[in-house]
């Protein structure tokens, strides 16, 4: 998620964000977007979607091919 003096918030598509204390996986770039809640204790971990402001969003790390983890 990106900031600037004068910017709003964007999230990026695919990137896994808190939202509150629920993790939720972004499915569209932008200022406002619909994120999807993971839960891995269900067999299919994406609850229903949503559309929230990509200000309410906090990054989440997240691992890459091979392990790599984003700064």
């Amino acid at each position: 998620m990106k900031t600037a003096p004068g910017d709003f918030a964007t999230a990026l598509q695919g990137h896994r964000y808190l939202l509150g204390d629920k993790s939720v996986i972004a499915m569209q770039s932008g200022e406002v977007i619909r994120v999807r809640e993971l839960d891995q204790s269900e067999p299919y971990p994406l609850g229903p979607a949503k559309e929230v402001h990509a200000a309410w969003l906090k990054p989440e790390p997240m691992k890459y091919f091979k392990g790599e983890v984003p700064r």
